[in-house]
């Protein structure tokens, strides 16, 4: 859980606009819902100011208010989601679903964001009995989950060489497996792309073979 600390407005920046978007972190990011007055103590605001921010948000569909008082986030900002990096988005859906459907895993493309590893988007296999949801959106730490392990390379190679593949277990979602390799994406922004699945016998070498196939398509289509 965030505290007002996560207010950082830029120099001569909104405070009010920081406010507003720590709001949004706190309500989306929470692992419990938040009432009004338990955003305001976690934001360093008076209950009414903080009323005020979230009606207002509310106004622009960006929270939702239930009937017990606890805050979601709202239905605008799924569409805003489908807008982000939308060139890259194309380029890695294809891939996606074919490496969900070639490895029965679900796939998923991982950028940053400034403080830690988001999912973007993501493919599950249609034909298995079985899968893993990782939904768009999904942030974690970037020295834990093999995508995350990959983009900290990326941003700090001298002190984490970058290996050709990451691999991890039980690091973000409990008994999961993953592995990931690298995306090189123009400006060299840190990306990955990574599968998730059960622990089983697998042919490790074919699973980063296809993930290093794709990774090549989706860096050539963003040339």
């Amino acid at each position: 859980m965030l505290t007002n600390s996560a207010i950082r407005p830029v120099e001569g920046g909104s405070q009010t606009l920081a406010r507003g978007l720590s709001a949004l972190t706190l309500i989306g990011e929470g692992e419990t819902p938040l009432s009004v007055a338990a955003l305001a103590a976690e934001l360093g605001i008076h209950r009414s100011m903080a009323y005020r921010l979230v009606r207002t948000l509310e106004d622009y569909g960006f929270v939702e208010r239930l009937p017990s008082g606890e805050l979601e986030l709202g239905a605008r900002l799924v569409a805003l989601a489908r807008s982000v990096a939308p060139s890259l988005q194309r380029a890695a859906g294809p891939e996606l679903a074919s490496i969900a459907d070639e490895l029965d895993m679900t796939s998923f493309l991982v950028v940053f964001d400034g403080e830690a590893a988001v999912t973007l988007s993501s493919a599950e296999p249609r034909h298995a009995d079985t899968t893993v949801a990782q939904r768009p959106g999904s942030r974690h730490a970037i020295d834990k989950g093999a995508p995350g392990l990959v983009i900290r390379s990326q941003l700090h190679p001298d002190e984490f060489p970058p290996q050709r593949f990451e691999r991890s277990h039980d690091e973000v979602i409990l008994g999961i497996s993953s592995i990931a390799v690298p995306v090189t994406l123009p400006e060299g922004r840190p990306a990955s792309i990574a599968v998730l699945y059960p622990p089983r016998p697998l042919d490790q070498e074919r699973v980063v073979d296809v993930l290093e196939a794709a990774a090549r398509k989706i860096s050539a289509a963003m040339r």
